[in-house]
């Protein structure tokens, strides 16, 4: 094993490590990936033994270890595709155990010392390893014809990184067993590791992501500072007659750079703790990274408000004036003797028109708060009553069961969120039209420094793809034809108004009823600022 062998492999384990430690210390349910990362790093670090006379022994005992490769490869692939049987998987990690105690016990089957000669069962592990390589690659393809198009580059950078590694490790076996220490199959089992960081970071959270992406930035410039000073000074004792500082001083650059950047995520975990543990009260750089993250996106929603909302202004201007018109005509036939259904169904177009249009103003420029002590309780009560007016002849009759008379005061504005509380209980006595037994409970509970608000029906409930996306605008659970059509800004509108008044909204299943849930936490106090502007 030459000197170029090694360093082809210094860079393989280093980005391996740094892969590994970050899904391992970043990773959002990236089990599979974790260790992947790990195998690779493991079987190159194995590889990396076999240079060093030594300890050379180790390496050919654990080469065979490249066996996980193909096991965890097939983990992360179900993994990314959320698949729920892992027998396969099972059976993959079961064989890849049987593979490597024969490389460990017996190595001569498989290959010779250094791993430079072909065993008896060395062909038969090929053949092994590429059926390997198809079943996660099949999988794959089979999945990414079903996916989401958000999703699908996502599967096609895990495939071309497996592809690669297969190719990459598959192909140094062969020249290795074949008395050929070249470095060609490396390469490309290091280019599959840079393009599975695609991967790995859709698997982290934004905020994570991009502190990470900086201190890999930095860290890599102190690397290479610290890597070119002992590079200069092995280059001044090179004339001392040591052979061994002429020929490593250039691996010795390379290896000190890139183990800096593989445990830059480790360095970073170890700093956060320290800070939590001897820095009571202060921030670490992810809860930085995530508020900056969190800042952003509020700003990005700021900004699509007020371009919506002046959108809004246009439309109202142009299609109020319209349906005004059209509905002064539509006055005029009535008079004249028109067709009843048709004038019945064309004001009913109408009022639909009109309606949109109302929700699309009120969500697209929202009112300042004008806030007061504000009874929520009574306010409940109150709109609970007006959403029944709102429906008329379609309010089912419901078991309705409010809060007691307990005072529960927030400070809050009261038109504003009673409009929030009759468009959660306009949802919910729709939704109760065709139950048999309906029910509508509404709770209360007082916190130290908020009043949770739950809001249950015992009606079909939320459809669990609809859950992910249930308070963006436009997306509705009703349908656009029928006695009530929805617009989909109606609950886009009251999450607005919530989260205005430094609260939050959730929607889940209610256990108890066994329909939809949503539960609002409101501040029993605004801060003075807030107050201030208000006022």
């Amino acid at each position: 094993m030459g000197p170029l062998f090694a360093y082809s492999l210094v860079p393989v384990l280093s980005v391996a490590l740094l892969l590994y430690f970050t899904a391992a210390l970043r990773g959002l349910n990236a089990r599979g990936l974790t260790l992947y990362c790990l195998a690779t790093a493991v079987w190159s670090g194995a590889l990396l033994l076999l240079c060093f006379p030594s300890v050379a022994w180790v390496g050919e005992r654990f080469a065979a270890i490249g066996a996980f490769i193909s096991a965890t490869y097939l983990h992360a692939a179900y993994d990314v595709t959320r698949q729920r049987s892992y027998r396969l998987v099972k059976l993959a990690y079961a064989v890849a155990v049987v593979v490597t105690c024969i490389g460990i016990f017996v190595p001569h089957i498989l290959h010779g010392p250094l791993a430079m000669r072909r065993g008896p069962l060395f062909w038969p592990a090929m053949v092994l390893a590429v059926a390997a390589a198809a079943v996660p690659l099949a999988h794959l393809a089979r999945s990414y014809q079903h996916e989401s198009p958000e999703r699908r580059p996502l599967l096609r950078s895990l495939g071309i990184a497996g592809a690669l590694a297969y190719v990459g490790s598959i192909s140094n076996a062969l020249l290795l067993s074949g008395g050929y220490a070249l470095p060609f199959g490396m390469y490309l089992v290091l280019a599959a590791l840079l393009v599975l960081v695609h991967v790995i970071n859709a698997h982290q959270a934004p905020g994570d992501r991009r502190l990470l992406e900086r201190s890999l930035v930095y860290s890599a410039m102190a690397a290479v500072l610290s890597a070119g000073f002992l590079f200069g000074v092995l280059t001044l004792l090179a004339g001392s007659g040591q052979p061994f500082l002429v020929e490593y001083r250039v691996g010795a650059f390379f290896l000190l750079a890139l183990a800096a950047l593989a445990f830059e995520p480790v360095r970073q975990g170890l700093q956060e703790w320290l800070g939590r543990r001897l820095l009571k009260g202060r921030a670490s750089g992810s809860e930085l990274a995530a508020a900056l993250a969190a800042q952003e996106a509020r700003a990005d929603q700021a900004a699509r408000l007020a371009e919506l909302g002046q959108f809004a202004s246009a439309v109202a201007h142009e299609v109020r004036n319209p349906l005004g018109v059209l509905a002064a005509h539509l006055k005029l036939l009535e008079r004249r003797g028109g067709d009843p259904d048709s004038v019945a169904a064309m004001r009913e177009q109408i009022e639909r028109a009109s309606h949109f249009v109302d929700e699309l103003l009120r969500y697209g420029r929202p009112r300042p708060l004008e806030l007061r002590r504000v009874d929520v309780p009574a306010s409940l009560a109150l709109s609970y009553s007006t959403a029944r007016q709102g429906l008329g002849a379609l309010a089912p009759e419901v078991a309705f069961d409010l809060p007691g008379s307990e005072a529960l005061e927030v400070e809050a504005d009261q038109a504003q969120l009673t409009q929030a509380f009759v468009i959660l209980l306009e949802n919910a006595l729709l939704a109760l039209r065709e139950v048999s037994a309906p029910t509508l409970r509404v709770r209360c509970e007082r916190g130290e420094k908020t009043l949770r608000v739950r809001v249950e029906d015992s009606g079909p409930g939320i459809p669990p793809e609809l859950l992910p996306r249930l308070f963006q605008p436009f997306v509705t659970g009703r349908k656009r034809e029928g006695p009530r059509p929805g617009t989909g800004l109606g609950l886009a509108i009251a999450r607005g108004i919530i989260e205005r008044h430094g609260g939050n909204i959730r929607a889940g299943r209610s256990e108890a009823l066994g329909g939809a849930c949503f539960e609002l936490e409101l501040p029993l106090t605004q801060p003075a600022s807030l107050a201030a502007a208000t006022s």
